[in-house]
């Protein structure tokens, strides 16, 4: 049987088409790859992406090894796919940059690839773990709850309660010793030399990272903080005191009041004493005084027992040295004039305000909790009208 022209132009097209797949790895080569390199999009060609995979062989198929721990890598923003292939072949998860190019290109994965925290295994073959960058990975977190104007012993008691990849002793040892790396990182936290972190320690609910380690989670704390007290809060007073002053003065209170209208108020009677030069005679510094030696007599993973911020019997009269340890002695304000060396918890953007703005112009130097009310005080300016509101809401 004879052809016509059209007939042995398309066999010779035909044949001709099949010559070159047939000796593309020979004649092309390299050449293409190089190019599909350059352009992914040729090597999702049906005809030259066969050939580029005929070339490059299980260069596109095998796994970099045989390991299956999942290992954390992270992909900056932009990162091309050519960029990506160096990352994981320094890290030991592929065998081949080109290989992982083009099975990139062959599973239409071109430009899917996206930034984030991912999980992958030097056993997964290029595709699985182009497959992987696609879904950005979501490490698994525990959710730690704290209530707000904690001292930092609440909240090491509360860690203890929680099953959490680092040990409750280790945040404590950070808070009571923070590292120069963390006092470096964080310039805001106006740390006098030898202080603890106690004050500046944010709340709410925290999603702590499986891979989160003690210094991770202090830094989270203080992360918090920072959001939820702005840099214009975390500074010097406008009258000049400092951070670390405003903090304290923030801290008592937090203890004290319990209506936000009243902070200013309450920060104003401990201003004013300050400024009389009297004594601060306040309540929660005791409390923390003798918490603090109570605590010293505990071991850690007791201290979720421990019953916080409550009177010891007889406050007044048991806590004066030398009972107090001579170390604790200089929180306690009902001895000691001036503010206390350091704040007694973290204090809420709240108080923080109304330590920064007191409001002394009702020169008020007493207040009394008014039964019933809801935490809200009777303030008074002398002993002799405090003495009768005491009396009228039977505290006396």
């Amino acid at each position: 049987m004879r052809l016509g022209g059209r007939g042995t132009l398309i066999v010779g097209v035909l044949l001709a088409l099949l010559l070159a797949r047939l000796a593309a790895p020979m004649i092309i080569g390299d050449a293409l790859i190089s190019a599909g390199l350059r352009s992914p999009k040729i090597l999702s060609l049906p005809f030259l992406g066969d050939i580029a995979a005929d070339r490059l062989g299980d260069r596109i198929t095998a796994p970099a090894g045989s390991d299956t721990a999942l290992i954390t890598v992270v992909i900056d923003p932009g990162s091309s796919t050519a960029s990506i292939a160096t990352q994981l072949k320094g890290a030991g998860l592929i065998a081949d940059e080109t290989g992982f190019i083009v099975a990139v290109s062959r599973a239409g994965l071109d430009g899917l690839l996206q930034a984030g925290r991912f999980r992958v295994a030097a056993s997964m073959t290029p595709v699985q773990i182009a497959q992987a960058l696609s879904t950005p990975y979501h490490e698994p977190a525990i959710a730690v709850e704290l209530r707000p104007g904690l001292r930092m012993e609440q909240i090491v008691a509360k860690l203890t309660t929680i099953d959490l990849p680092f040990a409750a002793k280790d945040v404590y040892e950070i808070l009571r010793n923070p590292s120069a790396s963390i006092l470096t990182d964080y310039p805001w936290l106006d740390l006098p030399d030898g202080a603890t972190l106690e004050g500046r320690l944010g709340s709410g609910v925290i999603n702590v990272p499986i891979s989160t380690d003690a210094d991770g989670f202090v830094r989270m704390l203080l992360d918090r903080f920072a959001v939820q007290v702005p840099a214009e809060l975390r500074g010097q007073a406008p009258d000049g005191r400092s951070f670390d002053d405003v903090l304290t003065l923030a801290s008592i209170v937090e203890r004290e009041a319990a209506v936000d209208d009243e902070r200013p108020r309450m920060a104003g009677v401990y201003t004013y004493r300050l400024q009389l030069g009297q004594g601060l005679y306040a309540d929660p510094s005791i409390i923390w005084v003798a918490d603090s030696a109570a605590l010293r007599k505990l071991p850690i993973d007791r201290w979720s027992t421990y019953e916080f911020w409550t009177f010891p019997e007889k406050p007044y009269s048991g806590l004066i040295p030398p009972r107090v340890p001579k170390d604790l002695a200089a929180w306690n304000t009902f001895v000691r004039r001036g503010l206390p060396p350091s704040p007694l918890c973290s204090p809420t953007r709240a108080s923080i305000e109304a330590a920064l703005a007191p409001d002394t112009s009702r020169k008020e130097l007493y207040f009394v909790l008014i039964p019933n009310s809801g935490g809200r005080h009777d303030f008074s300016q002398t002993l002799a009208e405090h003495n009768a509101k005491a009396r009228k809401y039977g505290w006396q």
